[in-house]
Formats: C-alpha cells, structure tokens, sequence
C-alpha cells in the first residue's frame, strides 16, 4: 500500500503548482504596476517624466464616493471640476494642488509638491458643483476627458462615436460614467486646466 503511495508521479502536482505561482506573479506584478500609472507614484515618474505643471489651484473635495467598482472623487476649484479615479489621496478643503502631465498625455490632480497624485478621469472647465447640465445621451458641455489620448491625429479629426448603452448586470453594479462632449484629446483643451500648452504639440515631451 505504502510502495503503491510512493509510486504516484508528482509531476503533474509539482508542474500545476509552478504554474499557478507564476500566474499569480504575473498577476502581482501587473497590479502593482497599475497603481504606480494610476497614482503618478515616484516610481512612475522616473519611467514618465512630468512635462507640464499648472498653478497652484484650491481644492475643495465635493463629492469621494468609495464603492465596490465604482470609486471616484469629485473635486472643486477656482477653475472648474475634476472628476479624479479612486479615493486614496483626497485632497483636504483649502490645500493647494496642481495639474500634471506626463510625456504620454497621462494626467492627475496632485498635491503641490508633485506626490499624492489621482488620475483625473474628466474635467468641466467653469463648472460649479452640482450644475453639471448633461443632455440626453448623458453627456456635459464644457467637459472633456483624455480617454482618446492615445489616437492618431487622423482619427482624432473623424465624428466621435455614437454612445453606447450603460452596461447592467453581474459586476457592473453601477452605471457608468458616460464619456462627455467636446474634444477629447489633451492637447486641445488642457490649457483651460492651467497647462500651458504649446501650439501644435502632439504629446508634452515631443513637439
């Protein structure tokens, strides 16, 4: 009986251990990079410089909703509203923070000295919370986000797409944010953030 134990090949064992290790690795990995891109840490900044930095603005926290998939923070200033990814780094009422830009259009709200950053998910030039009209499809005049960032100049020149409907169901809890009108890439409206930008720049490190 014990003869018989001992015959058994490990292998297969030994070999569906190693994978799942490496999996989870992997896994570990990817997520660690992703809160360094998502919160503009030191490290991040060393492998995407900051090329554009605004004035110092007033913060004003409006609206920090942490839920489950759908953590965002809302934040005032003197210069229009910021819908911010995550709750980590909340700025407190009257602190001053400043908008960056990395080499690859990637942008945040950050606390002065440049740390404590929080990816900005949207922006309303002049806004005052709450009166953000939106239309029927959801979507605010006088907002923009950078989620088109990355696209070349020639897609950037064609009609934006049709909105999609807000997805329900298993693990969308929540309604999504909808996209909002006005053009989407950086460039053409980051100066209303505080960013001076140059004329006919593609990206903040490349003319």
């Amino acid at each position: 009986m014990n003869d018989s134990a001992s015959n058994i090949d490990q292998r297969p064992l030994r070999w569906a251990l190693t994978a799942i290790g490496v999996l989870l690795a992997l896994w570990l990995a990817f997520h660690f990079i992703g809160e360094q891109r998502y919160y503009n840490t030191a490290a991040w900044q060393s492998w995407r410089p900051i090329m554009l930095r605004s004035e110092p603005q007033t913060a004003k926290p409006v609206e920090v909703r942490d839920q489950w998939r759908n953590a965002l923070t809302v934040v005032q200033t003197e210069i229009g509203l910021y819908f911010l990814s995550g709750t980590r780094h909340v700025p407190a009422a009257g602190t001053s923070v400043v908008v960056e830009a990395n080499d690859h259009w990637e942008l945040y709200l950050c606390a002065t000295e440049g740390q404590r950053c929080m990816a900005i998910h949207s922006f309303c030039a002049g806004a005052v919370w709450p009166n953000v009209i939106r239309d029927a499809n959801g979507r605010a005049e006088g907002c923009y986000a950078p989620y088109l960032g990355k696209r070349s100049a020639e897609d950037l020149r064609k009609p934006p797409p049709s909105p999609e409907p807000r997805r329900v169901g298993p693990g969308k809890r929540f309604a999504q944010i909808p996209p909002p009108a006005g053009v989407s890439h950086p460039r053409e409206w980051a100066a209303l953030m505080g960013l001076r930008v140059p004329a006919e720049q593609t990206s903040p490190g490349k003319p």
